[in-house]
């Protein structure tokens, strides 16, 4: 039960920074925000967008399924 819990809030840590690191590359505008995939991430704007929304769906449906198997033992 402790690792269950443990995994949850990794993921949700997780979750947390993608959607950050969406909002960074948001703030900081198209031209700006290239530059920063590019050097930071080694891909291009809306591929990394794209690759991150993707990731915290995936974390979040991973959070539910944990949760709810949690809640059943």
């Amino acid at each position: 039960m402790m690792a269950g819990l443990a995994a949850i809030l990794l993921l949700l840590f997780r979750a947390i920074r993608n959607l950050g690191e969406i909002l960074h590359l948001w703030q900081l505008g198209i031209k700006r925000g290239g530059f920063y995939a590019v050097r930071v991430w080694g891909a291009r704007r809306k591929p990394l967008l794209m690759l991150l929304v993707i990731d915290t769906i995936v974390v979040v449906a991973l959070i539910c399924i944990l949760s709810a198997r949690i809640q059943m033992l």
